[in-house]
């Protein structure tokens, strides 16, 4: 693990997932992954008391688990509805061991111009860990009204977070398409394994979430000859980050190969039954 730090400035990790749960040993984060559990249910009912969602068929019954006994267990639940393509309720976790992954992910349908909201909450060994992003679907490069409306405009609440938690540390992705695919404003921290970080990596993804639904009453419709296309750009993304999530080594591990494999093709909705938003 690699990381530097000065007085007011987050460190950095360098490290892989494996890395990190490797480097920590065995650790029992049953405290926090259950604190996890119950923030990422009243996240997803915050979601579905604002839009309509079904849970796709593809998903029913879409549950794992390790040895008896072990506490090794994982769940994918996977939702769609008139305004939201897909979304995922998912988690995969060996508490007792240092390990758990969450996650709540949106994706739009094409009829509305707005980013994917993305969430994981994690502990990889001792360091809790989280991640918050709006993930674009438009070039920022080129679309600077769109980077103002969705980057920009909480660029300085990014910066906050930075200069006033230097117990932190900033993950830097070892694997370079995983910080392709981040914006300049995604959260994605670890800290001490204490209640304070946990509270830090849980108020940002409810402020974010909260903030995402209040960009959706204002969001600009997208114009009907470019929605095919965002919608097809919106599944090749989701199903390109699921396949090469860095964690999935975790999975292949805890489940087997076959099993991480059914996960992940959950995960983007290779098998899905209901129809697309907004095409």
């Amino acid at each position: 693990m690699e990381r530097g730090r000065k007085a007011g400035i987050v460190g950095e990790t360098l490290s892989t997932v494996e890395q990190l749960v490797a480097e920590s040993g065995p650790v029992d984060v049953t405290w926090i992954y259950e604190q996890w559990r119950d923030q990422l249910a009243s996240l997803m009912q915050l979601v579905a008391d604002r839009f309509e969602l079904e849970q796709d068929p593809s998903t029913n019954g879409l549950e794992v688990a390790g040895e008896l006994g072990s506490g090794i267990h994982g769940q994918v639940q996977c939702f769609a509805g008139p305004d939201i393509d897909w979304m995922v309720y998912s988690w995969m976790a060996d508490p007792k061991n240092g390990f758990a992954n969450l996650h709540l992910t949106i994706s739009p349908g094409a009829h509305v111009d707005l980013p994917t909201f993305g969430l994981a909450f994690a502990n990889f060994g001792i360091r809790p860990w989280g991640f918050v992003d709006s993930v674009p679907r438009r070039d920022l490069t080129t679309n600077p009204d769109y980077h103002d409306r969705y980057y920009g405009s909480i660029n300085q609440r990014w910066l906050e977070i930075r200069r006033d938690n230097p117990q932190l540390d900033w993950f830097t992705s070892p694997t370079s398409y995983i910080r392709a695919v981040t914006s300049p404003t995604a959260f994605c921290y670890s800290g001490p394994m204490e209640q304070q970080t946990v509270d830090i990596i849980q108020g940002y993804g409810r402020e974010h979430l909260e903030r995402w639904i209040g960009w959706w009453d204002t969001a600009e419709p997208t114009p009907v000859e470019e929605r095919a296309a965002l919608s097809a750009y919106t599944e090749d993304a989701r199903r390109t980050i699921a396949i090469l999530d860095p964690a999935n080594s975790v999975a292949v591990r805890l489940f087997g190969q076959d099993i991480c494999d059914s996960l992940v093709s959950a995960l983007w909705g290779a098998d899905r039954r209901l129809p697309r938003a907004g095409v």
